[in-house]
């Protein structure tokens, strides 16, 4: 499994999922097989999304991510900064 870690400052979280749905389809272009995103419990203001990405399509996703086009998105949806961004892949994974 391959994935894109992002972790945002934002302005307001309704404005950011409203945009983030809106942007599913274009994010499924280029190699996305859906997200999650996280709210800390003690920062509103801030979420982490996790994409979860086709494994040979990573840089894919990436260099969408780092597009003109995605960076509008963002900016529309209320992102004030990309503070952590990083391509993972999964290590381990254990039930309770």
């Amino acid at each position: 499994m391959t994935y894109i870690y992002a972790k945002h400052d934002i302005e307001e979280h309704e404005r950011l999922e409203r945009h983030h749905e809106g942007n599913a389809d274009a994010r499924a272009t280029h190699g996305s097989l859906g997200t999650q995103a996280f709210r800390p419990t003690d920062d509103g203001d801030t979420v982490v999304v996790l994409q979860e990405v086709v494994d040979d399509r990573l840089a894919e996703a990436l260099s969408y991510d780092d597009s003109e086009g995605f960076a509008e998105t963002l900016d529309e949806a209320g992102v004030v900064s990309v503070t952590e961004a990083a391509g993972l892949e999964k290590g381990h994974e254990q039930d309770a």
